[in-house]
């Protein structure tokens, strides 16, 4: 029994091992991918888990997002759950003298005058300088629709009060 067990080692010896397949077949359950950020567990449990700090692993890893362009805020201003968060941002980029110009466009609902000074194309300094265009002509035209007012009451050449005859 001792020499057959000899011969039979021998035999398998000098046989050339089997190559394994080139694909696994899977019976078990796959492993799922464990999400990065657990919702139940908050937001900075994962980088609490791993030793880093959260207000760090916030900075390091999320970018803010890019200002929106003109167009964006002015498309939004037609929008009611928008309007109030695109009048802040547009008021912020607008210079100060073309403010008063820009509240009484939104005001008065005629946004299509910020849309001409907000063209496609246009870069920043363009579009500020289009507003403070604008806001020069609405300002002049305000002015020639009120008309020349008397500097002091007494100065009004149309009253007689004060004129003896």
């Amino acid at each position: 029994m001792l020499q057959l067990l000899g011969i039979l080692s021998g035999a398998l010896a000098m046989v050339p091992p089997i190559p394994m397949p080139a694909f696994a077949f899977s019976f078990g359950p796959s492993r799922s991918s464990v999400p990065a950020i657990d919702d139940d567990r908050g937001p900075t449990a994962y980088a609490m888990e791993r030793g880093i700090e959260p207000h760090f692993y916030a900075t390091s890893v999320m970018q803010p997002a890019p200002a929106p362009s003109f167009r964006r805020l002015v498309k939004d201003l037609a929008r009611s759950r928008k309007a109030d968060r695109a009048r802040e941002l547009l008021e912020a980029r607008v210079p100060p003298a073309a403010i008063e110009w820009l509240r009484d466009m939104i005001d008065t609902g005629d946004l299509w005058q910020i849309r001409m000074a907000a063209q496609p194309g246009f870069t920043e300094d363009e579009i500020t300088a289009s507003m403070l265009a604008a806001a020069q002509m609405w300002e002049a035209e305000r002015q020639q629709a009120a008309g020349p007012q008397p500097e002091t009451p007494g100065d009004d050449p149309d009253t007689t009060k004060g004129l003896q005859s």
